[in-house]
């Protein structure tokens, strides 16, 4: 009975107790070190892949800021910019000038105040691109310039006239910059339409200097193509501006004009 009992235990006949025991031991440890070496295995497979997961390095503020790139136009030279405004006044006997000197709200408005003008435009032009957005310009790439086209009855309005209004309207002594606002857009030119035009401007230019001890940089050009800009843009501060406070456009009006309304 003591011979079938250990039989029936699975042990041989010459293997005590705790010789069982301690193989079974050494059996278990084998396992737990199997398991062990299986799963370092494992994980070092997966590490490489978590690894490729993982940016090399923490990105700079400037490479998360990349993308917004893609919501600048793309700028595309064209010859048609260069071509010459050959757009011709409504008005029967109306001339056209140009003026560039600075954001082209406030100029429009002075402009309009005098008498003789019969209608301001404002737009952009002398720039790269063919019909640009305000969008376009602002990006600081087409070189467009921010400017008021006027139309003047030369009966009742001499260009003179315009050309003092326009030296007293900006700063042109600062290149690409009128006060706080900074870009070509914002340069001081002014556009001929005929070599008269031209001569004016040049010997205004020239008498404005005697006043001024700093260099005056405005470039005198002939007029290229215009470009209207949006509709929300014309006559801005006559129609109230920013804060909806309309400004006179009214002849010979005296009102200090607001920049943003």
């Amino acid at each position: 009975m003591e011979m079938d009992s250990w039989w029936a235990s699975g042990r041989p006949l010459d293997a005590s107790p705790s010789t069982t025991i301690q193989k079974r031991h050494q059996t278990d440890t084998s396992r737990i070190h199997l398991a062990k070496m299986n799963s370092s295995r494992t994980t070092a497979q997966e590490e490489p892949l978590l690894l490729l997961e993982k940016p090399a390095t923490n990105p700079s503020p400037t490479a998360q800021e990349e993308p917004q790139l893609l919501d600048k136009p793309a700028i595309v030279p064209s010859p048609l910019a260069q071509e010459p405004d050959n757009d011709v006044p409504v008005a029967p006997g109306n001339k056209f000038a140009e003026f560039a000197a600075g954001c082209f709200w406030g100029v429009e408005l002075a402009f309009q105040r005098i008498p003789g003008v019969t209608e301001t435009e404002v737009g952009y032009t002398q720039g790269i691109s063919h019909n640009p957005s305000y969008k376009d310009v602002r990006t600081n790439t087409t070189n467009h310039a921010e400017v008021v086209r006027v139309q003047y009855d030369p009966n009742e309005c001499t260009y003179e006239t315009l050309l003092d209004l326009f030296w007293s309207r900006h700063d042109p002594t600062t290149l690409n910059r009128q006060g706080e606002l900074v870009g070509a857009q914002y340069r001081s030119g002014i556009y001929f339409y005929t070599p008269e035009q031209e001569k004016l401007a040049r010997e205004s230019l020239e008498n404005q200097q005697k006043k001024l001890e700093k260099k005056i940089v405005t470039e005198i050009l002939p007029a290229k193509r215009f470009y209207k800009a949006e509709e929300y843009h014309q006559q801005y501060l006559a129609k109230g501006g920013k804060h909806g406070n309309a400004q006179s456009p009214a002849k010979s009006c005296k009102d200090p004009i607001r920049c943003y309304g």
